[in-house]
């Protein structure tokens, strides 16, 4: 065996459990759906967002459906919708409880309704909800709306300026503080849960953004990507038995950080999915090595291909014509093997769904 190979083995033998902590914000920017201005007291979007930044109530209208009016005492809706307000309880219909909503803003979320009877005003006219998200920060995470606002309108960041302790890194499901803060570049970001201690729950927030808001901080853990495949088609060929089709996947080990170890063990799993039972008839790990291998290794930032192979058979597909096609998709997953699943910072990049296309010409 060579001294390469073997290096990497024993390392593997002494490395630390694959961890799972999740990514919440990229590195370099700030939270993207943070409230750079809201509505004001009157509730009414009087500011148009400038630059990067997101208009998320049109200019002149309120935060949408807000409550305005709901039953009182005698538990009876006694109160008409005006304007685009919603009726939500029918005049004279009887309230489930005296708090129940009888009517809220509509769709421009400007009260335009008076409350009758005993039933309770929530919002007066030409009022919207208070201090409603008028606009808020863009994609680069910072307030980029110039004074002045319009109106009542209240600026809850400076212009230039992020949330501040925002969260940048959640625990993910082992439920253990893997990742140290600052580890991308020398920043602000706040270790809220040390390292290797437990946390509640997997979206405990290990690190968050600190006093300027940006993230300067990248999960550590097991990063399996997988690469997209691209659609499959199989063809039965008359008086055949079964058609097979094997295809290859990329796997790639991105494990970032000073403590991910020199490679990773891991499985590759493909499931039937929409496709007939039996469709998946054999997983390899490593294509390249002779054999099926049931497990590989991928050395920190290499990549590996692994394959599937897929058998259809006449009785499980029905081709009516030759332009009405039978779909179905597998699914293929790549696994570490010391992890719950899910072994990336965005569990969506270990796993892909692979579309197929079968004929049977036996049918046509």
């Amino acid at each position: 065996m060579r001294p390469l190979v073997v290096t990497l083995l024993l390392l593997l033998v002494f490395a630390p459990p694959a961890r799972a902590d999740r990514q919440s914000i990229a590195p370099g920017v700030g939270r993207q759906d943070s409230i750079a201005i809201n509505a004001g007291p009157n509730g009414v979007c009087e500011t148009a967002a400038r630059r990067d930044d997101v208009q998320r109530i049109p200019v002149g209208q309120g935060d949408p459906n807000a409550d305005v009016i709901r039953c009182g005492p005698d538990q009876t809706a006694s109160s008409v919708a005006a304007g685009d307000d919603v009726q939500l309880i029918a005049l004279g219909a009887d309230c489930d409880g005296p708090n129940d909503v009888a009517i809220d803003s509509g769709a421009d979320g400007v009260a335009a309704s008076v409350a009758a009877g005993d039933d309770v005003q929530l919002l007066g006219p030409g009022q919207g909800r208070p201090e409603a998200g008028c606009t808020t920060v863009g994609g680069n995470g910072l307030a980029d709306t110039p004074d002045p606002v319009g109106g009542d309108d209240a600026r809850e960041l400076a212009v230039g300026a992020a949330e501040a302790n925002t969260p940048v890194i959640r625990c993910g499901l082992n439920e253990v503080a893997e990742t140290f803060a600052n580890n991308v570049r020398n920043g602000d970001d706040v270790q809220l849960i040390p390292v290797g201690n437990g946390c509640q729950g997997p979206q405990s927030i290990v690190v968050d953004s600190g006093a300027n808001g940006i993230a300067e901080t990248r999960a550590e853990g097991a990063e399996l990507v997988l690469g997209l495949t691209p659609p499959l088609k199989v063809t039965i060929g008359k008086k055949k038995s079964t058609a097979t089709r094997r295809f290859r996947v990329v796997v790639q080990n991105l494990e970032f950080g000073s403590g991910a170890p020199a490679g990773r063990t891991y499985r590759l799993v493909a499931r039937n999915g929409s496709c007939p039972g039996g469709t998946v008839t054999e997983v390899d790990a490593d294509a390249r090595t002779p054999g099926v291998q049931e497990t590989a290794v991928i050395p920190v930032g290499k990549r590996l291909k692994g394959s599937v192979l897929l058998t259809f058979r006449p009785e499980s597909v029905t081709s009516v014509a030759t332009k009405v096609q039978f779909r179905c998709a597998v699914e293929v997953e790549a696994e570490a093997t010391d992890v719950p699943p899910d072994d990336a910072s965005n569990p969506a990049n270990n796993e892909v769904t692979v579309p197929v296309v079968v004929v049977d010409q036996n049918d046509l």
